[in-house]
């Protein structure tokens, strides 16, 4: 009797053994959901969004670079008019969410103060030494239109994307908030480390 219960355990044993092995080869097999597929609708819409205005933004610079918005003389100031005109530009495009452009305009108010502190001389513009889109001076529009989006927030009305690129020789990554409105996916906002 006890021999025959010392085997009915050792069975047990190995049988809970075989099952956990199952189990554990089964779960690394199967491809596990996270909600980052590359084949879900919101990623594929949000990548979209973010190649294209770096598409658009690129075909229109220099239309658009001609709005100077920023009055020159003893203290920098801004033209209301053609910050307004400026940033509708954005607006139309397709791309650039109404709180976006609410967020820059907030900046560029408190350059505004700021320029009033110091005399301006000839020079870059403090605050707008870099183009706030690209969140630098120079770059690889390929880095900006082709690079690796993946998101945070697949399944909300709003979602963190971090664009991964290997621009200027390192690994690097931007990070850009979308909401959406109306069903379509916007851009609120671009992270430039400020």
């Amino acid at each position: 009797m006890k021999y025959l219960l010392l085997l009915c355990l050792a069975m047990f044993s190995l049988s809970a053994c075989q099952n956990t092995a199952n189990k554990t080869d089964q779960s690394t097999e199967e491809p596990t959901d996270s909600g980052d597929s590359q084949d879900d609708p919101d990623l594929v819409a949000i990548t979209d969004v973010i190649h294209g205005f770096y598409q658009w933004y690129d075909d229109s610079m220099e239309k658009i670079q001609h709005l100077d918005y920023v009055k020159t003389g003893k203290h920098l100031s801004l033209d209301n008019k053609k910050v307004d005109a400026y940033f509708d530009q954005f607006l139309k495009s397709g791309f650039i969410s109404k709180e976006y452009v609410d967020g820059e305009k907030a900046y560029l108010k408190a350059l505004e103060v700021d320029w009033k502190k110091t005399e301006y001389e000839d020079g870059p513009i403090d605050g707008l030494d870099y183009d706030r889109f690209f969140c630098a001076q120079d770059w690889d529009i390929k880095a900006w239109t082709e690079s690796f989006v993946g998101v945070e927030g697949l399944g909300t009305d709003q979602a963190t994307a971090t664009m991964s690129s290997k621009e200027g020789g390192g690994p690097n990554e931007q990070k850009i908030e979308l909401k959406k409105e109306n069903g379509k996916w916007l851009i609120s906002k671009i992270i430039c480390g400020e």
